[in-house]
């Protein structure tokens, strides 16, 4: 993950950009196995999960993918490549790993997609432009996000709908979905109180602070669980994120809850800030402090990592 941002989704909008050199792939074409595509009945079937989170929706259908692309670094991510929400779903399953799709399907990651043998890959939550689907189509069939759809933004519904077509396992793609929105609902009956509060969510980093919009996850998350983010924080132009500078901190002030996300630990340099210190929402103790791996699942929700945030959240506001 970037050293700089409070998560890959920004790096991710520039790192998205590959050039035509760097998508050339020689020998490794599997534009005859088509027909062997997983339908979700193939036990033969190697499924390439390269999307930021479909491994998780996959293992959620059944599936245990050949490959993933984690959403980190290597050393800073579990060795099969899924988050803590996704380990019993996985088991003993020791998929290969690639790393850093963040930055482009280079040769180099082409190559180690191609070398673990796939039937089929998923890229739905990923940045895949036309060179980068022909060169991923030149090693298996390709499922991408629909059009329309901005990159790393697919709403978790359409992700889930999207994956569940390609592996034909359409009836339980609805079913998790259903289930998925239950774990929202679950949470607004158990906390009445919560519904209509104004709330924002937020990510400190170098010395500043990152606002989730709406137009992000981690802000439609929050909405989903009933809270409200008032549009004074909302930005303009339809950004998934704001950066609030230390001179406009208390414009953090306009909501009943903050929730604070870790990253590396910023939260504890945060927490030493005599500016964010003594704004009236951390006196008044309406700040809720969670762990970067919150942020994490949060940044590609789907039907594993929304209801293991959720507790979360809960478990926070005890």
């Amino acid at each position: 993950m970037s050293s700089r941002i409070f998560s890959r989704r920004a790096a991710l909008k520039v790192a998205a950009v590959v050039t035509a050199s760097s998508l050339v792939l020689t020998g490794c074409s599997r534009g005859d196995n088509e027909d062997s595509a997983n339908t979700g009945e193939n036990t033969d079937a190697r499924i390439a999960s390269v999307g930021l989170g479909d491994a998780d929706t996959l293992l959620a259908l059944g599936i245990t993918p050949s490959l993933v692309a984690p959403w980190g670094t290597e050393g800073t991510v579990p060795e099969n490549g899924v988050g803590p929400w996704s380990q019993d779903l996985i088991g003993d399953a020791k998929p290969d790993v690639v790393y850093n799709t963040s930055s482009g399907f280079t040769a180099d990651i082409l190559e180690q997609i191609s070398a673990s043998d796939p039937t089929q890959i998923i890229a739905v939550n990923q940045a895949v432009d036309t060179q980068a689907k022909k060169a991923l189509e030149n090693i298996a069939p390709t499922t991408v996000k629909p059009e329309g759809a901005e990159d790393w933004q697919i709403p978790w519904r359409d992700q889930v709908a999207t994956i569940a077509k390609a592996v034909d396992k359409e009836d339980k793609g609805q079913q998790l979905i259903e289930e998925t929105e239950e774990s929202f609902e679950k949470f607004i009956d158990s906390h009445p109180e919560l519904k209509g509060k104004r709330a924002a969510i937020v990510m400190p980093y170098d010395g500043k602070i990152g606002l989730y919009t709406s137009g992000d996850g981690r802000g439609q998350f929050i909405e989903s669980l009933g809270f409200e983010i008032p549009q004074s924080l909302e930005g303009e132009g339809g950004e998934f994120y704001r950066d609030i500078a230390p001179e406009n901190y208390s414009d953090l002030n306009d909501v009943d809850y903050l929730f604070v996300l870790d990253y590396q630990g910023a939260a504890d340099t945060l927490k030493k800030d005599p500016t964010f210190s003594n704004l009236d929402i951390v006196r008044q103790d309406k700040v809720v402090w969670l762990n970067e791996e919150v942020g994490n699942a949060m940044s590609m929700p789907n039907p594993v990592t929304i209801p293991w945030a959720a507790n979360k959240f809960g478990e926070a506001l005890k």
